[in-house]
């Protein structure tokens, strides 16, 4: 699949997701941090997607085979952690990972995030380019059982 009808695909899924519910929710006082930090990422993210074109030079193809792993992957970790969570939230998160591993080419947590004890999503200029490191990736390999949605994010292991 083309870059520009993997995106229109993406904008089509999500483009009825109520964002202006998750907007007035990261609002509350009394809502968790992460799940705050969490949220704007994926307020950030749902703009962007609406607002991109991908210009005709850059409409690279895309494994339909890959596109369907990351999906199903995803479907994994709700079935596992989260099977409560509605079909549009599950939809919306689905889609805004395909985007941020195949399109954006960008982590799937937000930079800076702290999973816990200081463990976060960071980022190293090395040799003149940006890279993403995850101090959980390697961690997340060794303890994950059904799913392991980290080998779709980009950031790298930390060593």
């Amino acid at each position: 699949m083309k870059s520009q009808d993997l995106l229109a695909e993406i904008k089509e899924n999500i483009k009825d997701y109520d964002i202006k519910y998750l907007e007035g929710k990261i609002k509350e006082k009394d809502i968790n941090p992460i799940s705050k930090q969490v949220s704007a990422f994926n307020i950030e993210n749902y703009y962007e997607i609406m607002a991109l074109d991908i210009k005709e030079d850059k409409n690279v193809e895309i494994s339909d085979r890959l596109i369907e792993e990351i999906k199903d992957e995803i479907a994994k970790f709700f079935d596992g952690c989260s099977p409560e969570s509605e079909d549009t939230f599950k939809r919306f998160i689905t889609y805004i990972c395909v985007y941020l591993s195949l399109i954006a080419k960008k982590p799937l947590h937000p930079v800076g995030m702290d999973f816990r004890d200081g463990k976060t999503v960071f980022t190293k200029e090395e040799d003149g380019k940006i890279n993403y490191y995850c101090d959980i990736r390697e961690e997340m390999k060794n303890r994950s059982k059904d799913y392991f949605t980290c080998k779709f994010c980009l950031c790298k292991e930390v060593k």
